[in-house]
């Protein structure tokens, strides 16, 4: 097996965005650094996760002007543990802009890969997926 392969996980999709163990891990980043909120069960997006976001190579305001929810918890389960990651349309983009950055790799079906270079990126921001890998 070679260092690359060793490497990859598997990533669940939950409908258009980062699920499982993954996501969860985002989620809790996010919340942890500030860049959403939770106030009052409902989620929102910092000032700082605004200005995060946009550095990150999120389109703000394609996120801003949508008609879709912007952002949202979402939770599934996976052999009966739930994990609670971002969903709504923030959790599109996500998904999105790891796939173009080569940090996930799509599979069959909902299946994705975290490659070499999500372990690298995320890590560089700060989430913690020393769980996942």
């Amino acid at each position: 097996m070679t260092q690359s392969n060793r490497n990859r996980t598997g990533v669940e999709q939950c409908h258009n965005h980062i699920g499982g163990m993954l996501g969860e891990a985002i989620f809790k980043f996010l919340l942890k650094e500030k860049w959403i909120e939770n106030i009052d069960e409902e989620l929102s997006i910092t000032d700082k996760g605004w200005e995060q976001l946009e550095i990150m190579g999120i389109d703000v305001n394609l996120l801003k002007n949508t008609k879709r929810k912007m952002i949202n918890v979402c939770s599934e389960s996976d052999h009966g543990i739930f994990h609670e990651h971002i969903g709504a349309h923030l959790g599109l983009l996500l998904n999105e802009l790891m796939i173009e950055k080569n940090w996930l790799e799509k599979k069959s079906g909902k299946n994705m890969e975290l490659t070499d270079l999500g372990i690298v990126g995320l890590s560089s921001l700060g989430v913690d997926i020393k769980k996942i890998i």
